[in-house]
């Protein structure tokens, strides 16, 4: 039996919530948690990343295949992942639920999320919000750098926990 963690993974500063839920094995270490992201934020790797414990503490990437997930997440213990120093997303994870499971193979598992995420290098939170709305409504302009970067059809509304769902099939034992 495992213990699996139901986590909620909430990308901070943004006007309008972008999280994940997910369920992941309590035991994988942080080098893992950190490729279920990529997959969850549909971003591909490209950047440096860090943890930051509930005290303020930063892990070392040195040493992030060596600690587990339950080591630093509990129901009083949030845990904070910062990616790509530039942009700095950051995410706070939040322990909504625990449980025993024997199933083998169906984990790291998205059950919901809001949003899409940004896309790699769009400048952080603000870039981000700045994209948005040139992108949006009645003040939309011919920004085709934009449109080029987050592809013609970006909607920020939309989230698919089945294509999520594929992108985390690969991390499956």
């Amino acid at each position: 039996m495992a213990k699996i963690f139901e986590i909620k993974a909430t990308l901070v500063g943004v006007k309008f919530e972008i999280s994940r839920t997910f369920q992941v094995d309590s035991s994988i270490n942080l080098q893992v948690l950190h490729e279920v992201f990529q997959a969850l934020f549909a971003w591909e790797n490209f950047h440096l990343h860090f943890y930051r414990d509930s005290r303020g503490v930063d892990i070392s990437i040195k040493h992030e295949d060596q600690v587990a997930l339950s080591q630093v997440l509990s129901k009083t213990q949030s845990l904070t992942y910062v990616y790509d120093y530039g942009d700095s997303w950051t995410i706070i994870l939040t322990l909504i639920n625990s449980f025993e499971d024997s199933a083998i193979g169906i984990y790291p598992l998205c059950i919901g999320g809001l949003r899409k995420a940004p896309p790699e290098d769009s400048g952080g939170v603000t870039g981000y919000e700045i994209s948005l709305e040139m992108m949006s409504g009645d003040k939309k302009k011919d920004f085709s750098l934009i449109s080029e970067w987050y592809g013609e059809n970006y909607d920020p509304e939309y989230f698919n926990a089945d294509e999520v769902n594929q992108a985390l099939s690969q991390l499956r034992r």
